[in-house]
């Protein structure tokens, strides 16, 4: 099995201008500030090591990143174990195995497995403990165990998960389901994304029939009632769905259009345009081109919300703190631990003023690839 993009496992690279205006300002060479300091840890080598296709996610605060590892890529019924990898030495413990494992989520305080396990071939939610990866309780899902669940925190100890166009409200302490909505007819899930202050929840999807593209709504985090949707020009050249990281006052959308794809920012309550995505500034058949900006990139894209600023990286090895009220490059710095092929998951740490990321990379020659748990320490001036 190659190596795969899927949401969470998305790649980075930046500059750019926001809605027209010009980003802030690039430095040129000759002026260039000095690199972001940057570590890093080696945590799998090889022309296909496990942890390329493990859901996973970061807790910097816990200094933990929690990886659903698949015991073989050969088989795609080989069981995934739970593992969690310390950050500083790249160790890792293993806890719970679990059999068609699809997902994986940090939220309420608990890691929620989404699995196709349950009784009569139904999906399950497993709750799992951070601290001993073991399983708490099964959540029993509706559809086919084939059905790929996506969790976003909800209000205080309860979470929501969707698949399809069913959205659930599940408390983390019973697993009882505390409120439903529906997507409207014609759209797929693809992503979930909580607003920072709890209040509101938006949700990605796909339009499945043409003219295809995609469609973000908003929904209150306490009910499930739909505050707001995009009309069909803001993501409509989606080539399937788009992926979401919420700031407050909006929401951080990304979209591929086929190799090339664009990102922006919504306002949160209207779900208008913020800021960025190219094809509302310069409208044109091909409305992404590639030039590498965190507006419009080539391959893939990726981002998290932390200490003020929303963290975007973009294929090629860029990495770029945003503001999260424009969607402006308040500076940018590439990798120097070389092109990023991949970047599976990032998270911030205000408290150390870091971002950690997991990365690979290709040898050109051997076609071996290196994953590598990278932290980064931005300028003083990206944290708010």
């Amino acid at each position: 099995m190659g190596f795969r993009l899927i949401p969470g496992m998305l790649a980075v690279v930046i500059a750019g201008s926001a809605c027209g205006g010009p980003a802030a300002a690039v430095t040129s060479p000759s002026a260039r500030p000095a690199p972001w300091p940057e570590r890093g840890i080696v945590l799998a080598k090889g022309n296909d090591p496990p942890l390329a296709f493990a859901p996973q996610v970061l807790d910097p605060a816990a200094g933990v990143l929690y990886a659903l590892v698949p015991t073989s890529v050969a088989s795609p019924s080989a069981p995934y174990v739970l593992e969690a990898i310390d950050l500083r030495t790249g160790r890792a413990r293993r806890g719970e195995s679990y059999r068609k494992a699809y997902g994986l989520a940090l939220a309420s305080g608990v890691l929620w497995v989404s699995a196709g396990s349950g009784a009569g071939g139904h999906p399950v939610l497993d709750e799992a403990s951070p601290r001993t990866l073991a399983t708490i309780r099964s959540v029993p899902l509706p559809g086919p165990s084939t059905m790929v669940w996506v969790v976003a925190a909800g209000p205080p100890g309860s979470v929501w998960a969707g698949a399809a166009r069913t959205l659930l409200l599940v408390s983390a302490d019973t697993g009882a389901v505390l409120a439903r909505a529906v997507l409207p007819s014609g759209l797929y899930l693809t992503t979930l994304a909580a607003g920072p202050g709890g209040g509101n929840l938006y949700a990605a999807a796909a339009r499945l029939p043409k003219p295809y593209g995609a469609v973000v709504l908003e929904y209150s985090a306490g009910t499930g009632r739909l505050v707001a949707q995009t009309g069909g020009a803001t993501l409509k050249y989606s080539a399937g769905g788009a992926w979401l990281t919420a700031v407050p006052g909006g929401v951080w959308v990304w979209f591929r259009t086929g190799m090339l794809g664009q990102s922006g920012l919504l306002r949160a309550g209207s779900l208008s345009v913020g800021g960025g995505f190219p094809a509302n500034v310069n409208p044109a058949n091909s409305p992404a081109t590639g030039v590498g900006t965190v507006y419009d990139w080539a391959m893939s894209s990726t981002s998290a919300y932390g200490g003020g600023a929303l963290w975007v990286t973009t294929n090629g090895g860029l990495l770029a703190c945003v503001s999260p009220v424009t969607g402006q490059v308040r500076a940018q710095e590439t990798v120097t631990s070389g092109q990023a092929l991949g970047v599976y998951s990032m998270a911030a740490d205000p408290a150390a003023r870091q971002v950690v990321a997991v990365t690979s990379t290709i040898n050109d020659v051997t076609g071996a690839m290196t994953i590598t748990l990278l932290t980064f320490t931005p300028p003083r001036g990206c944290w708010r």
